[in-house]
């Protein structure tokens, strides 16, 4: 919780889906490393932006680089433009028997899965 002039500002619960996945993406040089310089900077920027958030519905009404609900495999996922085909997956906590519904806005516990690119049928994951 942050704390404002006196007033206290929810944010998101925020975590990761294992510890390479959040030691990658909590250490800058890492990421650097693992993704290149101004992906790295991308990653960081989306991070920093999912940071600021108090729920899923205020990340998806945002509409900052087309955060989408994804299907198939990654049902219950969100998926947040990156740079190029590369998105930021970002689990909401729905399980496959689960329909995507308006109660999944208020949500404010998320889980970030990694970095990916599922164009062209493939499903590369570049940070899991």
């Amino acid at each position: 919780m942050i704390y404002i002039i006196g007033k206290s500002v929810r944010r998101m619960d925020i975590e990761y889906a294992n510890n390479k996945v959040e030691k990658v993406l909590t250490d800058a040089k890492q990421l650097v490393k693992k993704v290149g310089s101004d992906t790295a900077k991308a990653i960081i920027k989306r991070k920093n932006q999912l940071e600021a958030f108090s729920q899923i519905g205020e990340l998806m009404r945002s509409g900052i680089d087309n955060p989408h609900l994804l299907e198939n495999n990654l049902y219950g996922c969100i998926g947040w433009s990156v740079s190029g085909n590369l998105r930021f997956i970002l689990d909401i906590g729905l399980e496959k028997d689960e329909k995507y519904s308006q109660e999944m806005y208020l949500k404010e516990k998320i889980t970030v899965k990694g970095v990916m690119d599922y164009h062209g049928g493939k499903d590369e994951w570049i940070i899991s």
